[in-house]
């Protein structure tokens, strides 16, 4: 398993520097983004080793593009979703009962509608866009990692050196500061990656069913809408756009369960 996380980490090291570094102006990849229809579709080879795509475009240099925008947008709802979660958690632990209570039914309100429908139905009042991705990602992100620190926080409450804490007086700012603070942020470390993987998921499910990144930009899922309609005369736009994604998420997920069993 020590060989798998190290190759885990060289493919996402691998893999998103060449991302930020294509992102670079004038890195001199400019010309294999531009429109080249006698090129449209071409077949993978020694210099263009995932082909191009219906425009005559690089495959492997949009796959480049395509990744480092989604990793933003699954990176950005990722902080915010742990950094809620964190605050969410930690103050919710220490309310009165009742509305304790009323901040667990909620998060389970939530939680019993899938992300995806709240995300349809915000799309067809906004129309696609880096709003509505955003917005689903952390209706899909936020609200599950709300509601496992907030039971984290509760069961850490019980035991018996914070209720030591608490007979002789300490506050509840320094058992939120002494004892809830580090205890999520280690929780954090550990769901970080698992949680950056399933972004990253949902934001190519919700591009590929026209709901997320605007008409026109690319994003993984953008990349899929377009090779499904090759599937048999261009696989690879497909494979170019799909293994990049698949390796990624496989590899969050070993780092993930490496952490978890550490």
């Amino acid at each position: 398993m020590i060989r798998a996380k190290a190759l885990a980490i060289f493919w996402l090291v691998m893999w998103f520097g060449a991302a930020l570094l294509a992102k670079i102006p004038f890195s001199g990849n400019e010309a294999d983004l531009e429109f080249n229809l006698s090129q449209a579709l071409a077949s993978p080879a020694l210099t263009h080793p995932l082909g191009f795509d219906a425009f005559g475009r690089d495959l492997f240099q949009l796959s480049l593009h395509a990744s480092a925008t989604s990793a933003l947008f699954a990176l950005v709802a990722t902080l915010i979703a742990l950094t809620g979660g964190v605050l969410f958690g930690a103050s919710g632990s220490l309310l009165p009962h009742a509305l304790k209570q009323l901040a667990r039914k909620s998060l389970d309100f939530l939680l019993g509608f899938p992300s995806l429908l709240f995300a349809l139905g915000w799309a067809a009042i906004r129309g696609p866009g880096w709003s509505t991705l955003i917005f689903a990602l952390l209706l899909g992100a936020l609200p599950p990692v709300s509601r496992l620190l907030l039971l984290r926080c509760e069961e850490l409450l019980q035991e018996e050196f914070v209720s030591a804490a608490q007979s002789v007086g300490a506050s509840r700012f320094r058992i939120l500061h002494t004892h809830l603070l580090p205890f999520l942020l280690s929780l954090c470390r550990l769901k970080a990656p698992n949680l950056f993987a399933h972004a990253l998921i949902a934001e190519a499910t919700l591009s590929f069913l026209g709901i997320g990144a605007p008409i026109g930009k690319d994003t993984w899922g953008s990349l899929l809408i377009q090779g499904k309609d090759y599937l048999l005369e261009a696989p690879h736009l497909v494979i170019g756009a799909g293994l990049p994604l698949l390796l990624t998420v496989l590899s969050l997920l070993i780092i993930s369960e490496e952490q978890t069993h550490a």
